[in-house]
């Protein structure tokens, strides 16, 4: 009507035919020229799959004021309904999506939101009208849950017809209920058998299916290794997880959303724990299968499990051998508290045999502590059974035995002490006689199809307590769905939305829900929640199980009268105070052997100590004595005390006595001997260094900078400083003796030790002298040294083999602080004067700029490392002072030995760095050392310095030479008279003066 309209308005030449269904073939016949189509819009439409051109209506603005007579100026435009949307909104919701795509109006709907439109008014109240008017008339959705149940399993563990027919019947009653409202909810049976690989294969195919969005929820598996690996898909899938089986909470950094109608399995350790400490148990033994490894949770169970055997999945094919080995050590460690937690029947029948063969029955005094969810024909064997025995054996060592379970388990199979619990309620015992009359003809129908384990309609002959718990908690999660959807219908397409999944847990543990196993209250922790419920603790007794004690958390565990099969009838012990030595002093103490045995061990340590303690005071007072008489002997009169108002480190003259001569240093010589340092300390074992007669204020000044620096290290790896004397001539520094000298003729005396050459000694005799463990030790302490020093803001200078002292015990120390300098806050020092340095040890900016600083320590150090492991070997063999220093301002560096370890040499090389804040620090390399106790190995394969036979000994060497030669003040050496300071670098030494002309016979001997 509306082109005819047209056609006459304007008085077209045209010719109107009604092609109807023959449209296609028309257009096809007319193809050349294309025919030209005019629509609202032709590209939505099936025109466009016509060989045809396209044409759209004209733009036109309408007078509005001619809408409500029905006339327009643009016929085309005002008729036209087009669909809008938000295209970001579309994208965040599949609902919106698929309303939008539904949405259509018939020829009815159409005249009559046309006739609103021309009635005036505003369009969203128009609109809102028109959909009140008509209300969504859509089909009813499904929501579906996947229940896993154990069908095709060897494992004696969960009735699956139970479960299964547990499971259809929900949905057949909420189906004839209507309920969710908004959905119908569909339930799902998977067989996971038991198998973790299953199960967690179903939650990877889950998400490639196109039902995975009407995927509500999980329950099951009811085995705990399937359920975990279930669980800890969970936060990935954002699928709620219901557990209608004892379930711990699955481990992980994002908790899973997982309800445990049947409780948390940990609460079982808990009350072990309150158990034995009811009991005085300290000691048990135990065997768990992976899957209830919950019920021995070490955080909640306190008891010392001196035997534990965590069965492999699967059990191994050994006719039981496992079982057999477990209890004979069970027995010979005198255990006898014995706990199984395992799902399996045939485990918990295997460890029963197992023990019995060991003598571990309850008329011996063992008390058996066993699973309580187990099938009703647990205890009957099995052909396949290993090892095996027979049921009047396996309920010989049953009998007695101890059980937890919750209080909703064990209300179900009538085994809480009524006495102390209210009876159910008449409509409660009709609404299970109800149910287990629906319930039994689609167990027995499932059991007929052998859907589960060998048994038959026996299998049916009385519901358990897991399918009542899985048809609450599956009516349980329908409540939920439906009081969300409910409220939000659009909620149905965005099932695994976070906040959706949060709404759902929330709403179903805040409902006030009561099913067949009674009434539901929960705890929350984190995204999942657990079951409350108090544990009781059941006794079997011929087949028969009864209350005898009730536990809850934070309340104390309520322990009646159990009857002890034990030979006295009184409570079974650990097995502790069996095997006691001490019983007599336990029965002193009156307590048990194990306080006994550390009371014992307490006073004899006491004992040891006064012991020693007496020991060492007689012997120190003995050598006073002798040491005493000597000086007696020796005309030597007695020492004063020392004199009030000297410094702390002032030590009187007179209490320092010299006995040998060590050597000769830069400022004067060096004595070994004894000091009295303090009354009651007696005579100390010093070396004592004087300053030279006729030494310059120069030389003064630099010997006591020294001292004055040693008297603010306090450190394991530095040579302590004891005390001064510097109020009379000469002045001295009294420091501690080191045994074996310096580092250097240390290894030098031991190099034949290390190339293995033990000509006459024993097979390991000085082994530990050259391992590799002493090594890497003394270069971890002089690395230490080095970090005390850098974090006290100083730099040594000279670290090398000679200035690194070895004590009695092999502790090395690092020693002759005469160049040490105080840096401040530019980290390293100048310096400015001439003066005679250890070229082959320093580093680039120390040569080339006179700069000191941690870092050039750092380099020394790596110097220090090829003496190590060189044993002695001199840097730079065959070069002489200047040469070294050419070769190292050009940006050389020593040639490492072959044979050094990978790490080693990247370690060496980093103390190489040309640029210094490269290196590391003291500290890192102290961190290194320690984490690697065995990187420095002997490497001799490099030539060692020597004197040539006709050489002038080193005693005998003029003055100018052997001021040069930088010898330790605690290690043997000669004693040659000082040079002049102007002396040049000799050609037997590893120093240099920076202020000299090197010479060209400035060289070292090979």
């Amino acid at each position: 009507m509306v082109l005819l309209n047209t056609a006459l308005k304007f008085q077209l030449r045209m010719q109107i035919l009604s092609l109807g269904g023959h449209l296609a073939v028309t257009v096809t016949a007319l193809a050349d020229p294309a025919p030209l189509f005019c629509d609202w819009a032709p590209e939505w439409t099936d025109l466009a799959l016509l060989p045809a051109l396209r044409l759209g209506p004209p733009p036109c603005s309408p007078d509005t004021k001619h809408l409500i007579d029905s006339v327009t100026d643009c016929p085309f435009e005002s008729l036209r309904l087009m669909k809008f949307a938000n295209v970001k909104s579309l994208a965040r919701s599949t609902a919106a999506v698929r309303a939008l795509v539904r949405f259509k109006l018939s020829s009815e709907e159409m005249r009559e939101l046309i006739a609103r439109a021309r009635s005036g008014g505003d369009p969203d109240a128009i609109a809102m009208e028109f959909l009140n008017a008509h209300p969504k008339k859509e089909r009813r959705g499904e929501v579906r849950v996947v229940v896993m149940v154990p069908s095709v399993t060897a494992r004696e563990a969960y009735q699956a017809p139970q479960l299964a027919a547990a499971a259809e019947l929900v949905e057949a009653d909420l189906e004839a209920a209507g309920v969710p409202r908004t959905a119908r909810l569909k339930v799902e049976l998977f067989d996971d058998k038991c198998d973790v690989r299953q199960a967690y294969k179903y939650m990877l195919n889950a998400l490639g299916t196109g039902e995975y969005g009407a995927l509500s929820a999980v329950a099951g598996p009811a085995c705990g290794g399937a359920f975990a690996a279930v669980a800890r898909q969970s936060p990935a899938q954002l699928l709620p997880v219901l557990a209608y089986s004892a379930q711990a909470p699955a481990p992980g950094d994002a908790p899973a959303a997982a309800l445990l109608a049947a409780g948390d399995a940990r609460d079982a350790a808990a009350a072990l724990d309150a158990l034995a400490r009811r009991l005085a148990w300290r000691r048990a033994a135990a065997l768990s299968e992976p899957a209830a490894r919950a019920a021995l949770d070490p955080s909640r169970l306190h008891l010392a499990l001196e035997v534990h055997l965590d069965l492999p999945d699967p059990l191994p094919d050994d006719d039981g051998q496992i079982f057999i080995e477990w209890a004979r050590r069970v027995a010979a460690a005198g255990l006898r508290v014995v706990v199984v937690s395992a799902e399996d029947a045939r485990v918990v029948r295997a460890a029963l045999c197992a023990g019995r063969g060991a003598g571990l029955l309850p008329g011996a005094g063992a008390a058996w502590l066993l699973p309580a969810a187990l099938p009703p024909a647990w205890l009957a064997p099995a052909p396949a059974d290993r090892p095996a025995c027979t049921l009047a054996q396996l309920r010989q060592v049953a009998q007695g035995h101890l059980s937890f379970a919750p209080y909703w388990l064990a209300a179900w199979r009538n085994e809480t002490d009524r006495s102390s619990n209210p009876l159910p309620a008449p409509h409660e015992i009709a609404q299970r006689q109800s149910w287990e009359a629906r319930w039994h003809p689609r167990c027995s129908a499932w059991a007929r199809r052998g859907g589960g384990a060998a048994g038959g309609a026996a299998d049916c002959a009385r519901a358990g307590p897991l399918p009542a718990l899985l048809y609450d908690t599956l009516r349980l999660w329908a409540g939920a769905l439906d009081r969300v959807l409910s409220a939000r219908p659009a909620l149905l397409a965005d099932l695994h939305d976070p906040d959706i999944v949060r709404s759902l847990v929330d709403n179903a543990t805040q409902s006030n829900f009561s099913g067949l196993t009674g009434e539901f209250s929960w705890a929350r922790e984190g995204a999942g929640a657990w079951r409350v419920s108090p544990l009781v603790l059941l006794q079997w007794e011929d087949g028969a199980r009864r209350e005898v004690a009730r536990w809850r958390r934070g309340a104390p565990l309520r322990l009646a009268a159990p009857r002890w099969h034990t030979p006295d009838g009184a409570p079974p012990s650990d097995g502790g105070d069996e095997r006691c030595a001490l019983r007599p002093l336990a029965e002193l103490l009156r307590a048990d052997c194990r306080a006994a045995a550390v009371a014992l061990a307490a006073l004899l340590l006491v004992l040891a100590m006064a012991v020693l303690a007496a020991a060492a005071l007689h012997c120190k007072r003995r050598a006073e004595r002798d040491y005493m008489a000597r000086l007696a002997a020796l005309s030597l009169r007695s020492l004063p005390a020392k004199a009030d108002g000297l410094d702390r480190w002032e030590v009187p003259r007179e209490r320092v006595v010299i006995n040998r001569k060590l050597g000769m240093g830069a400022f004067g010589t060096v004595y070994g001997g004894h000091a009295l340092l303090a009354e009651d300390r007696g005579w100390t074992a010093v070396a004592v260094k004087t300053l030279k007669a006729g030494a310059t204020t120069e030389e003064k000044l630099d010997f006591l900078s020294e001292a004055e620096a040693m008297k603010r290290f306090d450190h394991k790896n530095i040579v302590r400083l004891l005390g001064v004397v510097t109020k009379t001539e000469p002045v001295c520094t009294v420091m501690e003796f080191m045994l074996y000298g310096d580092l250097k003729n240390y290894l030098l005396a031991r190099r034949h030790l290390a190339g293995g050459a033990l000509v006459d000694a024993e097979p390991d005799e000085g082994a530990d002298e050259v391992s590799p463990r002493r090594l890497t030790a003394m270069a971890l302490d002089a690395a230490r040294a080095l970090a005390y020093l850098a974090q006290l803001r100083y730099v040594h200078r000279d670290v090398a083999a000679r200035n690194c002292l070895v004590s009695a015990r092999r502790v090395l120390k690092l020693a002759d602080f005469g160049m040490t300098r105080l840096v401040f806050e530019n980290d390293y020092y100048r310096f400015s004067r001439k003066g005679m340095l250890p070229v082959r040890w320093m580093a680039p900016e120390s040569l080339t700029l006179g700069v000191f600083s941690p870092a050039s320590d750092v380099w020394s150090f790596g110097v220090l490392l090829y003496e190590i492991v060189t044993f002695g070997s001199l840097p730079f063999q065959g070069l002489s002072n200047s040469e070294v220093l050419t070769r190292v301002k050009g940006g050389h560096t020593l040639e490492l030995p072959p044979g050094l370890k990978p790490q080693l040499e990247d370690l060496i090389k980093s103390c190489w760095q040309q640029e210094h804040r490269a290196r590391p620090s003291a500290a890192q390399l102290a961190a290194c050392l320690s984490e690697s106790p065995r990187l420095l190995a002997p490497c001799l394969d490099v030539p060692l310095d020597a004197l040539p036979l006709d050489a002038e000994p080193p005693w005998r060497a003029p003055p100018e030479r052997a001021q040069a030669r930088w010898l330790s003040w605690a290690a043997p050496a000669p004693a040659p008279a000082p040079a002049p300071a102007s002396a040049p670098a000799s050609a037997h030494t590893d120093t240099t003066y920076l202020s000299s002309e090197p010479r060209d016979t400035d060289r070292f001997l090979s």
